[in-house]
């Protein structure tokens, strides 16, 4: 129910309707601060972009290169995670710049993923990332947001290229499970980690308390 009123309180799904309104911007003086209004396309798009990516700054002194340690494992596809990751995909999500709907992958998964295999296992082999899939959307609306003419509003979206993200999930999904195996992460540690949620979390950090209190040493 909360979601159908979520959508339903929200603005008109059909993309040729949004638009984004004049953005209310707080200019401060020294003494006093003005709301400047940003009416045109091109002062909605710089103050957007000031707003969401920002200028990088000159970082600090140069760090000497880090020294890792030897590695715990050697990372290797494996076909049936492919299964898995495209069965967790959302059939209808709005496609990235590749315009392919995930429903394809989902469909014509027994069809697609002798080729897909094959293909993410020479990513690593060769060491090479396609330029396209770095490609990426950035959508600013999300539905039921109460007023769109303050900036802080607008929340920045990234949709990916469908391909690729089949490959992330894929590396993600390894990586935290690897993590585990090799005890790379701390005993406590909750983020990320399956079947340790926030709730997890907070039932730890009650019991540490109070067993501080019975120790008295709070």
């Amino acid at each position: 129910m909360w979601t159908a009123h979520h959508y339903h309180s929200g603005d008109p799904t059909d993309g040729g309707k949004a638009c984004i309104p004049s953005l209310k911007t707080m200019h401060m003086e020294v003494a006093t601060s003005t709301t400047q209004l940003a009416v045109t396309n091109k002062d909605k798009a710089n103050l957007l972009q000031v707003t969401f990516f920002p200028e990088l700054t000159a970082g600090g002194p140069s760090q000497p290169p880090p020294e890792y340690p030897t590695p715990k494992f050697k990372y290797i596809m494996i076909t049936k995670e492919l299964y898995y990751a495209i069965s967790k995909l959302g059939p209808y999500k709005v496609p990235g710049p590749g315009r392919i709907q995930n429903v394809v992958l989902i469909q014509c998964t027994d069809l697609i993923i002798p080729h897909l295999g094959p293909l993410y296992s020479t990513t690593f082999d060769l060491g090479v990332y396609l330029d396209c899939w770095r490609e990426s959307l950035t959508v600013l609306r999300k539905t039921a947001k109460p007023d769109y003419t303050v900036l802080g509003v607008h929340h920045p979206i990234t949709l990916l290229n469908t391909i690729p993200k089949v490959l992330v999930a894929c590396v993600a999904t390894d990586l935290v499970q690897l993590s585990e195996i090799h005890a790379l992460l701390l005993s406590n540690h909750f983020g990320c980690c399956p079947g340790r949620t926030t709730l997890d979390s907070l039932h730890f950090m009650v019991k540490l308390i109070k067993d501080a209190w019975c120790k008295k040493k709070l």
